[in-house]
């Protein structure tokens, strides 16, 4: 855990402003890429989550990911265990970190 105590997380709210979930990344974006940055270390800067999260809304069991989670399918299972029907994945990959995503997990 870093000592910055910061997190890549997603917050559900709902229609009242109130929040119902909050999920912490579980995986950390830490590559090498041809690019001009060389290297991305999430882990230098972030904390990782501990935990899954699905929560109830209008639409159905949202499982929550974030990014580079979307790599770890076993998650996916989880979170489909829990009860999950709809899965959340905001990301923003480029052409370079979208490829660095796609090495073995």
């Amino acid at each position: 855990m870093t000592e910055q105590g910061v997190s890549t997380t997603c917050l559900v709210f709902d229609s009242n402003g109130e929040r119902q979930a909050h999920y912490d990344k579980l995986h950390m974006f830490d590559v090498d890429v041809a690019d001009s940055h060389k290297q991305y270390r999430e882990s230098a800067i972030f904390n990782a989550g501990d935990e899954s999260v699905v929560v109830d809304s209008p639409f159905g069991r949202l499982g929550l990911s974030i990014c580079y989670d979307v790599r770890f399918p076993h998650l996916y299972s989880e979170l489909v265990q829990k009860g999950a029907q709809i899965i959340i994945v905001p990301a923003a990959f480029t052409a370079v970190t979208g490829q660095a995503t796609g090495k073995p997990c």
